[in-house]
């Protein structure tokens, strides 16, 4: 029986048993998922394993997956990158050299993605990644683009977030008095977005106001708030993880500091930290990496964006859906698109195949460059309290990047 392992992460949750029916399947496909289910970064992790239930159970329940002549069943393993790039190199390295893997998905930041990427590299095995900007997964310390030859990322590229960072804050209802605030961390994301943002907020003419890398984790935030009042900040923009994010924002409540908008990426993207802010969420802006406004269709489940997001609220009563739900379920239409054009689960035919991936997703079309990735659409988001539920909803408020991703909603001033 032919084998095809797919690894991704250290802590192993148990697999959900197949149907009888299906163990006379031609081979079995096994996927490992490299993702974050503690630490920082656990909102990643949060629709494991449902999402992975939801993709393949149908699949195998039907036999398999057709794959030239033969029907493959898929499995799938979860190990815990616990949000760290030192926990995700421990995990891919678990998943390649004790697994024997063939295959590693890994997504959710640099912290998360760059360690399996490499490992992928050195052992010479398939690497499907997601959920990190592409700059922060292509260039190497060295701000030299690496060289992949096994690994397949896609996501947003820098371009298009200094678009929309530029695009909202100059789509302010009222405008601003040219002051913006930093609010960015020293870590990868962190670094990388100071570099970014700061020349190109001058370049605008607008003047910042910046306390500098301050490390994850910080319990006490009074100096930066108090170094953004006496700069008289209007606008923060910063890239923090949820428990930073709630930390920060409680205290320059209590503070009273009320800028007139704060464009905060990472922790805005999922609900359960947004939630956890209650009022203190009311009216924050991110960029939106995926939302039900996306343009898409799962090739191999038939439903949208929007389809995909009814059926895990509705089978997970009082959650809510987040954006990695969309790229983990991309990423298995991605896999399974190569390897039934591969018509085989030899590895060297797979490469082929996912180099000429040409797809649309329910994160859009997912075609790969000769560097390996694929940019995907991005937009402007702000959390809202929907009137007729009272929930906290992510409206999609700009779309003059890509028009593609529809306007849910008006941009509004933090009250």
């Amino acid at each position: 029986m032919k084998k095809l392992f797919i690894g991704i992460g250290l802590v192993a949750l148990s697999l959900v048993s197949l149907p009888q029916e299906t163990m006379a399947a031609d081979c079995s496909i096994t996927v490992g998922r490299v993702v974050p289910t503690t630490g920082p970064l656990l909102d990643m992790g949060r629709e494991t394993p449902w999402l992975d239930d939801n993709k393949l159970n149908p699949i195998n329940a039907a036999g398999g997956l057709k794959v030239g002549n033969q029907k493959c069943i898929i499995k799938y393993k979860i190990f815990d990158s616990k949000g760290t790039m030192g926990g995700s190199g421990q995990a891919a390295t678990k998943a390649i050299l004790d697994a024997k893997v063939d295959v590693v998905f890994a997504q959710g930041t640099p912290d998360t993605t760059n360690a399996p990427s490499e490992l992928c590299e050195r052992y010479k095995i398939p690497c499907i990644t997601s959920n990190t900007p592409i700059e922060a997964w292509l260039y190497g310390p060295d701000n030299k683009p690496k060289k992949y030859t096994y690994t397949y990322h896609f996501f947003f590229g820098v371009p298009d977030l200094v678009a929309n960072h530029v695009g909202m804050i100059k789509a302010l209802p009222g405008g601003f008095n040219g002051k913006i605030g930093y609010l960015y961390p020293n870590d990868p994301d962190g670094v990388v977005f100071a570099k970014i943002f700061d020349p190109t907020f001058k370049k605008e003419g607008w003047k910042p106001v910046d306390p500098g890398r301050f490390e994850q984790g910080l319990p006490d935030f009074s100096a930066v708030i108090n170094k953004f009042k006496r700069g008289r900040v209007e606008v923060v923009t910063g890239v923090l993880a949820p428990p930073d994010m709630q930390n920060y924002l409680q205290q320059a409540a209590q503070a009273g500091f009320k800028p007139k908008m704060y464009i905060i990426d990472k922790g805005t993207g999922y609900p359960e930290p947004m939630k956890a802010l209650g009022k203190h969420g009311e009216g924050l802006l991110s960029v939106n990496f995926w939302s039900p406004a996306y343009p898409g269709k799962s090739k191999f489940s038939g439903y949208t964006g929007q389809g995909l997001v009814d059926k895990y609220e509705s089978e997970n009563k009082g959650k809510s859906y987040s954006p990695p739900l969309a790229y983990t379920d991309a990423s298995y239409d991605v896999l399974f698109d190569a390897l039934q054009r591969a018509g085989s689960t030899n590895r060297t035919a797979l490469l082929k195949a996912l180099g000429t991936t040409d797809l649309d997703t329910v994160v859009g079309q997912v075609k790969f460059n000769k560097q390996h990735y694929s940019v995907q659409p991005l937009g402007g988001a702000q959390w809202m309290t929907d009137a007729k539920t009272g929930k906290m909803v992510k409206e999609n408020v700009f779309n003059k990047v890509y028009p593609s991703v529809k306007k849910t909603a008006e941009m509004k001033v933090l009250k």
